[in-house]
């Protein structure tokens, strides 16, 4: 028996238990393929000399073991949760007589021999090693048998954003070497950050080959008891395009207040809790695309839109269309010149003017506020104060004036423009959200 211990934690491959977060995008049977490219990708890896790898395998019905584990040391792990699972898999190894060990996580392709030969030359000079991902978790952690610290695992939620500085402060007054940060393979994003980085190994040609399946662009659409103006939207939306490169992603409230009843087709459904930015938050998380569009539903894009979103985003992260509104009435044609001319000067425009997005990037900003209102300015004002310019196309979206027609445009514009200067003034949204009711068909 050599003296160091590498225990790799593993899962069993079996469809919609691995990888869940990508394959709501991927699939479960492409999620599921590359989770098993990655646990390949570690068990080929050069381990440094004097090492054992443990594989600590989590099967609670003891399926067939997977091709690439055929004859190798194996464990089953056992414990309530993670934490303890991991706390039972060192306590296993160190009673074995191992006098270092390291344990890695699966879903981190990133890890190579060179990074495995550092982490066990840094634990010889350290009572403990912990090495963070990008997302605030960590995927290495190791301990000599007579400096393991059994509380590091207690306590802690995982898949949380603290979870390595809670295990870090877990682990005083011990000596803990930092390892070089990674990012884990959980979502799209992750994955295409990871291909543009690799080239070569099967992991990394397959996951090139489902991403190029994926729709470049994501139109989120919210909705709320919505009439037929959904349907003409979409059906506009899918004529204007230049190519077929998008998917649409309609989101509905918990009441199901529209899909059901006007059975839209060739469109993936989503369901949230009622709230355009909760809505919106839950297209987005749903999202395949590399660019988000979010659409309102009454809303009509110009013409080849898609192509316009790409050469936009290839300048500035974010961006808007020009407002038009859909009426040949002179005073709303009065009010969408004005509205075109604060948006230039401000750089602030509102939500019926379609914002759109990198996926990426909007991911970055945490999405859109949970507020009853002013989300879209909200959003656009995070944007000025990180210095984010925003590129503004100046072909035009057109919005329905039926707000206009149904409340009188004397009303409809002084209402607006007060509920602005509240939230200019800092008034909350909730406060004065009363007096903004959504558009719906009663």
């Amino acid at each position: 028996m050599r003296q160091n211990a590498l225990i790799f934690f593993m899962k069993a491959p079996v469809l919609g238990r691995v990888k869940t977060r990508l394959a709501e995008g991927l699939g479960t049977d492409n999620a599921t393929t590359l989770y098993c490219l990655m646990c390949e990708h570690l068990l080929n890896l050069t381990v440094p000399q004097n090492t054992d790898v443990i594989v600590a395998y989590d099967d609670e019905e003891r399926t067939a073991l997977p091709s690439y584990l055929e004859e190798k040391s194996l464990f089953y792990q056992s414990g309530n949760d993670l934490g303890e699972r991991m706390k039972n898999a060192f306590e296993a190894v160190f009673a074995k007589g191992y006098k270092r060990a390291i344990l890695v996580g699966s879903d981190i392709p990133d890890v190579d021999g060179r990074l495995l030969e550092e982490a066990f030359t840094h634990l010889c000079n350290h009572d403990a090693i912990l090495s963070p991902t990008e997302d605030g978790g960590y995927y290495l952690i190791g301990f000599h048998a007579h400096t393991f610290c059994k509380e590091a695992f207690e306590g802690i939620t995982y898949s949380q954003s603290d979870v390595y500085a809670n295990t870090l402060l877990k682990l005083s007054p011990l000596r803990v070497a930092k390892g070089e940060m990674l990012r884990d393979i959980d979502t799209l994003e992750d994955l295409r950050a990871f291909t543009c980085k690799e080239k070569l190994s099967p992991l990394s040609k397959f996951a090139q080959d489902i991403l190029s399946d994926l729709p470049r662009i994501s139109v989120i659409i919210p909705v709320y008891h919505e009439d037929e103006t959904l349907l003409h939207t979409l059906f506009h939306l899918k004529a204007m395009a230049h190519a077929q490169n998008y998917e649409i992603i309609v989101v509905d409230t918990h009441e199901k207040t529209t899909v059901e009843r006007l059975h839209v087709s060739a469109v993936r459904v989503a369901f949230s809790s009622k709230g355009r930015s909760t809505q919106m938050n839950e297209g987005a998380r749903k999202a395949r695309g590399k660019m988000l569009l979010f659409l309102h539903a009454d809303t009509l894009l110009p013409y080849h839109w898609d192509k316009k979103i790409e050469n936009a985003l290839h300048v500035n992260k974010a961006g808007a269309f020009s407002l038009g509104i859909n009426t040949s009435h002179l005073g709303l044609f009065f009010i969408e010149t004005m509205a075109n001319l604060r948006t230039q000067i401000t750089k602030i425009p509102y939500g019926d003017q379609a914002h759109f997005f990198q996926a990426s990037f909007f991911k970055t900003l945490g999405g859109y506020a949970q507020i009853a209102l002013m989300e879209d300015v909200e959003i656009m004002k995070r944007l000025k104060k990180r210095g984010q310019k925003i590129t503004l196309i100046k072909s035009k979206v057109f919005t329905s004036p039926r707000r206009w027609h149904k409340e009188g445009i004397f009303y409809v514009t002084l209402r607006n423009r007060t509920l602005s200067f509240l939230y200019w003034l800092g008034v909350s949204p909730t406060k004065f959200s009363r007096f903004y009711t959504p558009h719906h068909k009663n």
